[in-house]
């Protein structure tokens, strides 16, 4: 590791897409709550092949702070494939990410640090879902409810906001499968789960969007979770039957 990688507590990223009305105001709220925290840092701005202002905006804002990092994706990726691209590069110690259209607070980073002391991930779960529409929570609770059948890991909210170390991502994302935008922070968190980190849960309040367009609900983007869902729970339960298969063969 770097002198300069040591030097860097925290990575946040934010994937934007199409984000020209909010980037600028939330990298600014950021860098306020985290100066609050940290003598240094970075934030992270994924541009997911916008096609308006982003990613000039971007490029502006990593050209006046050097704390800011831009990455051009050449096409649109999604959420869920931006975040693990810059989670592979982030050299913050620890490393979480946000919405540009700032649901979390990053001064509730106080009721989320202490508990990394013991802890090798924190999850914030959303304290309630303003501004959400009827669709939306169906969906929400929908894919909360499948988790929980599928898999043995009972948190409150998968797919909200995590804080990572650094190593536990490294240590995982050469094993994650999935990359939709609705599955890949929950795989993430499952892959820690059984590989024995430790994983703790706070509830936090959800800042609804004011500008922007949400796209999490997109038909498109929920068959793609489906199917990475599917994917890694057919993959989990074929490794905890093959020693027993290994076993019974002649």
């Amino acid at each position: 590791m770097s002198e300069t990688e040591q030097q860097i507590p925290i990575s946040v990223v934010y994937p934007a897409y199409n984000e020209e009305e909010s980037l600028e105001s939330t990298v600014q709220r950021s860098i306020q709550a985290l100066e609050k925290f940290f003598g240094n840092f970075e934030i992270i701005i994924v541009n997911d092949a916008s096609t308006d202002s982003t990613p000039v905006i971007a490029q502006r804002l990593s050209a006046s702070d050097s704390r800011i990092r831009v990455i051009n994706n050449e096409k649109n990726l999604r959420q869920g494939e931006s975040l693990l691209k810059a989670f592979a590069v982030a050299r913050g110690d620890l490393i979480t990410h946000n919405g540009v259209d700032y649901p979390f607070d990053l001064n509730d980073l106080a009721l989320i640090l202490p508990r990394l002391d013991s802890n090798d991930i924190v999850v914030a779960s959303r304290k309630g879902r303003p501004g959400y529409t009827p669709y939306r929570l169906f969906l929400s609770h929908a894919n909360l409810l499948l988790l929980h059948l599928l898999f043995d890991m009972k948190l409150r909210d998968y797919s909200f906001i995590q804080v990572y170390k650094r190593a536990v991502v490294r240590r995982l994302l050469g094993d994650m499968k999935g990359k939709s935008t609705g599955f890949a922070m929950p795989e993430l968190l499952l892959r820690a789960n059984d590989a024995g980190f430790r994983i703790a849960e706070v509830s936090i309040e959800y800042l609804p969007r004011e500008a922007g367009v949400a796209r999490a609900g997109a038909i498109k983007v929920v068959i793609a979770s489906l199917i990475d869902v599917f994917s890694y729970w057919r993959e989990r339960t074929f490794k905890r039957v093959m020693p027993t298969s290994e076993k019974q063969g002649p």
